[in-house]
């Protein structure tokens, strides 16, 4: 009995160059397809207002009143204490937390809008 060898096809590198090409790109597909389709983050849910006055009267050991500085700007909001004449900022995280329990945080609406101030969760 004897046994005869059959001679394996020539290479072609430009086949081989191809299926590369294919498999690469194939990955290339899935990664991104698998970006374009995950789940967007959850976005904030307003809960509610912050009583900015409130937060004035409890953040110092003394109550201080609340003052806006620039009716233009969101940010230029502060405490003031009638008995030293000091500004304070307000903190507007903390304010969130005494209203509406741990988890709240302040967000703003809109930069030129003092009054856009929101708690969210």
């Amino acid at each position: 009995m004897s046994l005869t060898t059959v001679p394996s096809p020539p290479r072609d590198p430009a086949r081989r160059l191809r299926r590369a090409a294919v498999v690469a790109l194939g990955s290339i597909g899935l990664a991104l397809g698998g970006l374009a389709t995950a789940a967007p983050a959850s976005a904030a849910t307003i809960i509610g207002g912050i009583d900015i006055a409130q937060q004035c009267r409890v953040q110092e050991w003394r109550p201080l009143e609340a003052r806006l500085l620039d009716p233009h700007n969101a940010y230029s909001w502060r405490c003031y204490s009638p008995y030293t004449g000091n500004l304070y900022s307000v903190d507007m995280n903390a304010a969130c937390r005494n209203q509406y329990g741990n988890g709240a945080y302040a967000v703003v609406l809109n930069g030129s809008d003092p009054y856009s101030w929101r708690c969210a969760r």
